[in-house]
């Protein structure tokens, strides 16, 4: 057990916070809250404990919320103390899997929350009778992939990144595989979860039924999940990977490999991952991703038409490999383990994403401004140490698994409707400073901006934590909002769970 530190400097802190929306809480008895968690012997780690710099700091570096202490449960019981202590001083709460929001949103986004770290809360168990998964909610992804299959020869669509954890499916959670099997939120069968008055329920679809759906898309405005229940699928072994880049020359090559691209989009079976990647170079892209339980003779004959009719690729890797590789080419790693406990690994980045419809694919002049943009500001921006990348990954199209409007019943994840997802990202390769973050957000807004409509959404895996609440809420969770705030009123009126860009309860 972590041993309770004197409270030292809290105050200060807590007089330049405004953790809760109208600020009109007393600051004098935050002593009293931390009785509170040690009468009922909740390992905390509090600011003056050696160690609190580091469980405090965020994975993304650009953002610094400072919160008033970092609990960290071994058990649901002290996850529920921590929430009820929490409620009784007014203090809201937040809820650290694997800490990778990009919004720094499991620090609580802002100074002065108290942080839950799930982090004891990793065990990966497979049933093979129910063919379910068990998972802790501080496990990660990678951890979860490696031990499914080492259980049972199992699977469960998710993203590449082997040290995102349960945040990733709480709030959508795409992969490679999701086109196939449907998004990692799509997985959930049941939850436990501790609701803000420190209550441990079972959450699943015909129990709670309106707090299931609005933990499936927006679980950190609603409880900490401690234990999810996942469907699992026998993965395949013969999962085709590809990758072919090109350089196309001129901005016009570019469109026109882009929509070429689109519209073989439109129809693609749903067992075919494919993403589009610029880089700093500029207009030059790769165009990768598998296919799953597919052989290179059936790859073939699905690509030869769309490859005849773009330009030479400049260099392309083809080849079958099972389920575990795959994983780790997407990953870019030698391993899928990473540390259960204790993880410390950051980095300094800006992020967007930008969600478009399959009703209203992007238009050429939509793709022209962008690539344009690409070979007239991406060179110079790298230049000035700020590396960049964009992915644009094919959600909708075809068959698709991730795009079934019955699915919005299902779960709050409210785009159903998505062709692409883009993701624009930047890293500050010289640290934060105040230049270079400015310079950042400026080159990935702009980047966003000449390619957005107005019908456009957001994803809010890819937090950007410079929207507004308002105009978060809206790009995130488009029609589910009114819903998600109704669920909210009866569930957490007072939010104790609270972050910058969560979901406010309906007036």
């Amino acid at each position: 057990m972590v041993r309770i530190s004197i409270l030292l400097g809290v105050v200060p802190l807590l007089a330049s916070a405004s953790p809760v929306p109208g600020d009109d809480f007393d600051l004098s008895p935050r002593a009293t809250f931390v009785d509170c968690l040690s009468g009922k012997n909740v390992p905390v780690v509090l600011q003056s404990s050696a160690n609190f710099g580091q469980l405090a700091s965020a994975y993304n570096l650009r953002l610094r919320p400072r919160p008033i202490v970092v609990t960290i449960p071994a058990t649901t019981t002290h996850v529920s103390d921590t929430v009820k202590c929490a409620k009784q001083y007014r203090l809201k709460v937040s809820a650290r899997g694997g800490g990778h929001s990009y919004s720094a949103q499991g620090l609580g986004g802002a100074d002065g929350s108290v942080v839950v770290d799930l982090q004891n809360f990793h065990d990966v168990k497979y049933d093979s009778t129910t063919t379910l998964a068990e998972v802790g909610g501080g496990a990660r992804l990678g951890n979860i992939a490696r031990k499914l299959y080492d259980q049972g020869r199992r699977g469960i669509p998710h993203g590449t990144c082997p040290a995102v954890g349960m945040g990733h499916p709480s709030l959508g959670g795409f992969g490679i595989s999701s086109r196939n099997w449907g998004l990692m939120v799509d997985q959930i069968v049941q939850v436990q979860v501790v609701t803000a008055d420190g209550s441990l329920k079972i959450a699943k679809k015909n129990y709670n039924s309106d707090l299931f759906w609005a933990l499936k898309g927006a679980a950190p405005s609603f409880g900490i999940i401690t234990r999810f229940w996942f469907k699992t699928y026998a993965v395949p072994e013969n999962i085709v990977n590809y990758s072919y880049r090109f350089q196309p020359g001129s901005v016009s090559s570019a469109v026109d490999s882009f929509m070429k691209i689109q519209e073989f989009a439109k129809k693609a079976p749903k067992e075919l991952g494919l993403g589009v990647s610029l880089w700093g170079s500029g207009v030059n892209f790769e165009l990768s991703g598998a296919y799953y339980g597919k052989s290179i003779d059936d790859f073939n004959r699905l690509f030869k038409p769309l490859l005849s009719s773009l330009p030479a690729p400049t260099s392309s890797t083809l080849d079958s490999r099972g389920w575990i590789n795959t994983l780790l080419r997407f990953a870019g790693s030698g391993t899928l383990s990473v540390p259960e406990t204790g993880y410390n690994e950051h980095t300094t980045f800006y992020a967007k994403s930008l969600v478009t419809s399959s009703r209203a694919p992007i238009e050429r002049k939509g793709m022209e401004n962008f690539f344009n943009y690409a070979a007239r500001e991406g060179p110079n921006a790298a230049n000035q140490g700020l590396p960049w990348f964009v992915i644009i990954n094919l959600y909708g199209g075809g068959n698709s698994a991730i795009t079934n409007p019955d699915l919005l019943k299902e779960s709050s994840y409210g785009h159903r409707d998505t062709l692409w997802n883009f993701q624009f990202y930047t890293t500050l390769s010289g640290g934060l400073t105040p230049q270079g973050n400015t310079a950042a957000i400026n080159f990935l807004t702009g980047f966003d901006g000449v390619v957005r409509r107005s019908g456009d959404f957001s994803y809010v895996n890819y937090a950007d934590p410079t929207y507004s609440r308002w105009w978060a809420q809206k790009l995130y969770y488009g029609k589910q909002l009114t819903q998600l705030s109704l669920v909210k009123k009866k569930w957490d009126r007072d939010q104790v769970f609270w972050y910058p860009q969560s979901i406010d309860p309906a007036k």
